[in-house]
């Protein structure tokens, strides 16, 4: 490599990681989104003596596990909840910045360091949900990135001790996703496929040691759940969480929305994928005129025009990123995920195609092994959420950083000023990541917002610290105060709304059968009330932009119809946001 091409690469790489640092500090303290309030919230649960499954009947709620370690170190220093967000998002981002050291260090053994610290920029700043907080999403991404990590030493070392690591890992991430429970015989399969130059028996133990990993995990957690209750009562807990609203459809419903999300998806593709295969046409339409004219057939030409294609993709859907608020188009973090989609499963079937005439290792851990599991944590995702292809496609930073991998691959063996190319598209791909992390701002339902929109500082209570748009500080900023002034410390708290956060605000307990962002008040709240009459609210706060018509609410839903019944509805506290009710 030449010093200048060093130097160019240096400054590349050196200006992304700036970037990137000041992308995660907007990231702590700008903006506020009510899934961010639901991940802080139910942790909270566990340090107030509430018991999962019995008391607590959230869909997520083994996710609580994490964040609710560090929040009992927060609450024993300070004995409050004030300016809890802000100390889990700076958690968040120092385990985030750790695993991405990992990252480099893994990659920097099979590509050159300006291409590994690039990857390792890619990893930084493609976050699930566009959210930096201890919730469900990142310990996905974290479990599965330390999986991927334990595999490529197995297959390194061939010891079998990673194996049995990998189970623990693994079962940990099922706890924070369950729905990663499909990645274990993704994984098991992975390890078949990567050693099948071994025998039977090697592999078997292999999989037998990653089993008892996972078997061990599970062991641990079902002795803290059942130290608490019976397996009898366990099992009957079940079915009061799945009750949540939010999740429940009928296959048909499922399938109906599926397809038209992928209809979405693919029409958003062939509107981003245009000018990238108009440039890929020409290419390789001029190539053949020249080859027809030399008489010679070029070497690589396939490659090299699904190659330019992906270029092409990549820089369209980038600059499109970066320049869309100058041309017009309203931005959040969440616009044109497809490219995320487009760019996997385009690499997916290269690396695939790539694997059957390699024969080392290294290139089915490198490219196939990564990207496979990611395609079946991604399945599992769309099958056990509530969310579509494009709002989860962010989840699969993993697989595009073994796609770019192949890509830098590819491109080097190509020469030329091919794996130039690839380099400098892949970091201006990263500077989009970085758009949409520090200058894109996140706000409730996915909409539209940046860094240069006017935005105040809270001062109280678990969001202190951060800054929110006008209308949200007001709101905010009153919630709190009212909950506060209307809370004693002996009474229970419960707030039916979306903004999970609240729950937080009172100065007692909060009662709840879950504090879901996405609440459905259906009879799994009147139940939950019923079973537990010591859990009977004393104040309740009720959003009124989550209920729309509160005479329909307290006359036909069954839980307006139980508050209606024991409490003074006539003679509620109301103000712009907030109705108070006691009895």
């Amino acid at each position: 490599m030449s010093v200048s091409r060093k130097r160019t690469d240096n400054f590349i790489w050196m200006t992304l990681l700036i970037l990137s640092v000041i992308a995660s500090v907007i990231k702590v303290f700008v903006g506020f989104d009510i899934d961010e309030g639901y991940a802080v919230s139910m942790p909270y649960r566990l340090l107030q003596g509430d018991r999962m499954f019995l008391d607590m009947w959230e869909v997520h709620q083994t996710s609580s596990f994490l964040p609710a370690l560090f929040l009992v170190v927060f609450y024993k220093i300070t004995d409050a909840t004030i300016g809890s967000v802000v100390y889990l998002r700076i958690v968040a981002t120092i385990v985030h910045a750790g695993l991405s050291v990992a990252v480099y260090n893994r990659l920097k053994k099979h590509c050159t360091g300006a291409w590994a610290i690039l990857l390792a920029l890619l990893y930084f700043n493609l976050l699930p949900k566009w959210l930096i907080s201890l919730d469900f999403s990142m310990q996905q991404v974290w479990g599965l990135t330390l999986v991927m990590l334990l595999l490529a030493r197995e297959v390194e070392t061939a010891r079998g001790r990673y194996a049995f690591w990998m189970g623990i890992v693994l079962a940990a991430t099922v706890l924070a996703y369950p729905g990663m429970v499909l990645s274990y015989p993704a994984l098991v399969l992975s390890i078949c496929i990567l050693h099948k130059n071994e025998d039977i028996k090697t592999r078997f133990n292999k999989c037998a040691l990653l089993t008892l990993g996972c078997a061990l995990m599970a062991l641990l957690f079902f002795v803290y759940v059942l130290s608490a209750m019976g397996l009898k009562e366990f099992i009957e807990s079940i079915p009061m969480v799945f009750m949540d609203g939010t999740h429940q459809f009928t296959m048909q419903t499922k399938l109906m929305a599926y397809v038209a999300q992928w209809m979405n998806v693919a029409k958003q593709l062939l509107i981003l994928s245009a000018p990238a295969l108009l440039i890929a046409a020409v290419f390789y339409i001029s190539r053949f005129i020249r080859s027809k004219k030399a008489g010679v057939r070029e070497a690589g030409g396939r490659r090299k025009t699904a190659l330019l294609f992906l270029l092409s993709f990549i820089s369209v859907s980038s600059l499109l990123v970066i320049f869309a608020n100058a041309v017009g188009i309203p931005m959040g973090p969440f616009h044109f995920q497809v490219r995320y989609l487009m760019m996997f499963f385009f690499l997916f079937v290269w690396s695939t195609l790539v694997l059957r005439k390699e024969k080392d290792g290294e290139s089915r851990f490198l490219f196939w092994g990564p990207m496979f599991q990611m395609m079946v944590a991604f399945g599992a995702i769309l099958i056990f959420s509530n969310v579509g292809p494009d709002s989860s496609s962010s989840y699969l930073s993993i697989g595009l950083i073994a796609g770019a991998l192949l890509l830098y691959k590819i491109s080097e063996r190509l020469g030329g000023h091919w794996e130039r190319a690839t380099y400098v598209v892949l970091a201006l791909f990263v500077l989009s990541l970085i758009f949409c992390k520090g200058y894109y701002v996140r706000i409730t339902e996915y909409g539209p917002s940046n860094i240069l929109q006017a935005r105040e500082r809270i001062d109280v209570g678990p969001l202190k610290g951060i800054y929110v748009l006008g209308e949200d500080y007001e709101r905010i900023t009153h919630d709190y105060e009212l909950i506060q002034g209307a809370s004693e410390g002996e009474e229970n708290l419960l707030y039916l709304g979306t903004e999970g956060i609240s729950n937080l605000y009172a100065r007692c307990e909060f009662v709840s059968p879950s504090t879901i962002s996405t609440p459905a008040f259906n009879e799994q709240w009147v139940t939950y009330f019923e079973m537990y009459p010591d859990k009977e609210p004393d104040v309740i706060a009720l959003a009124k932009n989550t209920i729309d018509n509160r005479e329909k609410f307290f006359a036909e839903n069954p839980l307006g119809i139980w508050i209606a019944e024991r409490y003074d509805v006539e003679g509620m506290q109301e103000s712009d946001s907030l109705c108070i009710i006691k009895k």
